[in-house]
């Protein structure tokens, strides 16, 4: 059996360790931050810890039905589902009255980064198209 799923057309392919280290790396710092934040009583906590979830659960969706699902598009799914929780996530720690560095996250400038690697990947995957082409 084909553990690896529905062949991409471009640079990108279905692999289990990417999949889920990619997910896992961009939401566990959302989750472990939720968390202290939660032991400190903040209920801001609770709101980071669910936009920290929220992208795994849609990660592991996308992952079950890699059969049918393309990888490059279900990647950019998963990538701009991250930066929208990161988002949420810094944005309810801004509305619960915790001042970010206080918090240990970073100003609003880091969610570039999940723009940025959309781009990033949007490039590599038509370049690798133009060359199989």
């Amino acid at each position: 059996m084909d553990f690896q799923g529905k062949r991409g057309a471009g640079a990108f392919q279905w692999n289990r360790g990417g999949w889920f280290g990619a997910q896992l790396g961009s939401t566990l710092w959302l989750v472990l931050l939720g968390a202290l934040l939660l032991i400190q009583s903040k209920p801001a906590g609770g709101l980071v810890v669910l936009f920290g979830l929220l992208p795994n659960l849609l990660g592991c969706v996308l992952w079950r039905r890699r059969h049918t699902l393309s990888p490059y598009p279900a990647i950019q799914v998963l990538i701009a589902s991250c930066g929208v929780c990161a988002l949420l996530g810094w944005a309810s720690i801004w509305a619960g009255g915790i001042p970010a560095s206080s918090s240990g996250m970073p100003g609003p400038w880091f969610l570039l980064m999940y723009p940025g690697l959309m781009v990033a990947f949007h490039l590599q995957e038509r370049a690798a198209r133009r060359a199989s082409a």
